[in-house]
């Protein structure tokens, strides 16, 4: 089990660790970009392309990042005024409508990403490599899910009653 832990903690590193470098990044190109266009140094006709890319893993892996530590938003008050077990249900619930969504995205995405032919006029960099992110961002977050679903049920069967 301490195995799984590691991983589970070199995972979350790096899901933190793309997103950030992304926002840095991010950051840097637009400010290069304000610069270049303010004082007409250079031109970034690749500008448009990188940023999109960057923005799209930022989100996705992100996105990963927030589900692994259920920091995503979500409302919950509901779940709390239920009681222990028949919160435990409706998380149930919700878990399972999350992993047919997570399921269908995964799915469409790997479609999107395989059937991609394109390349960025620019750079020339294949699409596929970019549209990759919403499979693999969804199948961790299917992941996640299937830990937050077993983690419900043992809620709703150590539960004493039905409060």
């Amino acid at each position: 089990m301490s195995a799984l832990v590691r991983i589970d903690r070199v995972v979350g590193v790096v899901l933190r660790a793309i997103p950030v470098a992304c926002l840095v990044a991010l950051f840097f190109i637009l400010f290069g970009n304000v610069v270049s266009r303010t004082f007409q140094i250079w031109t970034t006709a690749w500008f448009d392309e990188i940023v999109e890319s960057l923005f799209a893993v930022m989100v996705f892996v992100g996105a990963a990042a927030l589900w692994r530590e259920n920091e995503h938003f979500r409302v919950d008050w509901l779940e709390g005024i239920l009681g222990p077990r028949s919160g435990s249900l409706l998380r149930l619930v919700s878990i399972g409508l999350s992993m047919v969504f997570l399921f269908v995205m995964a799915w469409k995405g790997y479609d999107l990403a395989s059937r991609s032919r394109a390349v960025t006029p620019i750079l020339g960099v294949p699409t596929a490599y970019i549209y990759a992110v919403i499979p693999i961002s969804a199948a961790l977050m299917l992941v996640y899910s299937v830990r937050d679903l077993i983690v419900a049920v043992r809620a709703i069967v150590l539960s004493p009653t039905n409060t």
